[in-house]
């Protein structure tokens, strides 16, 4: 406070980043599940042929990098509730997994963690992107205070127009059939979401085939029961 006061700018190594980032920017972040997501949209927007930097609260950073990239890259970042404490910049698209009392014992209450969640699209124009989760109360809730798009996924519900459903097994985007959920390799329902939130994501940037063969091929993030080899009929997961 008294830095402030005397005109010192409080900034963190993540506003920097964003900043200085020449190009698209897709991040992540929620209660469970952002690390599993945040790798898949990176992934699948690699699988479309795309130059992806990967980074965040998941490895790097980024700020060294950021001269290397260029505008027709993408940057997809996974974020905490403390890298977004004190962010006044957005993404393009940004993706919240879910909400539930988290970090509790670092914030104030659920309510200031929430807060801290909602800085990462508070700053969004018209024409960004936010993913939400339908079947999460709070997380629903937040499309109130979206400045640009909203994008639901869900799990439960059957219809959610220009949103990731599912139906008789089936993953439909807006509607349209994207693939079985039989299709991926990584176990639980919770993968289930974390597929959908993704899918939510990149929808205008990856083709649905390209969304279909990568499900079929990626067997998950490592130690996050991440499919090894199948032998003799046995699955074997890290």
């Amino acid at each position: 406070r008294q830095l402030r006061e005397q005109g010192a700018v409080v900034t963190s190594e993540m506003e920097a980043f964003f900043s200085l980032c020449p190009c698209k920017m897709l991040a992540v972040t929620g209660s469970d599940g952002k690390t599993t997501t945040t790798t898949l949209i990176s992934e699948m927007l690699k699988a479309d042929g795309k130059t992806v930097w990967l980074g965040g609260n998941i490895g790097t950073p980024l700020l060294d990098q950021a001269d290397k990239m260029e505008r027709d890259h993408a940057v997809v970042l996974e974020l905490s509730s403390f890298q977004l404490m004190s962010m006044k910049k957005a993404p393009s698209v940004a993706v919240i997994t879910n909400l539930s009392p988290n970090h509790l014992d670092w914030h104030r209450d659920f309510a200031e963690y929430v807060e801290a969640k909602c800085n990462l699209f508070k700053q969004q124009g018209r024409d960004d992107v936010l993913v939400l989760n339908y079947d999460n109360e709070p997380s629903r809730e937040l499309a109130e205070k979206a400045p640009g798009q909203v994008r639901f996924f869900s799990r439960k519900s059957l219809a959610l127009p220009g949103g990731v459903w599912l139906k008789n097994g089936e993953m439909l985007d807006n509607g349209e059939a994207i693939m079985e959920i039989g299709d991926i390799r990584i176990p639980g329902l919770h993968n289930v979401e974390n597929y959908m939130a993704a899918i939510a994501a990149v929808a205008d940037m990856v083709d649905r085939e390209t969304i279909r063969n990568f499900a079929r091929s990626f067997g998950g993030v490592e130690h996050r029961i991440e499919l090894v080899r199948t032998r003799r009929g046995v699955r074997w997961y890290n």
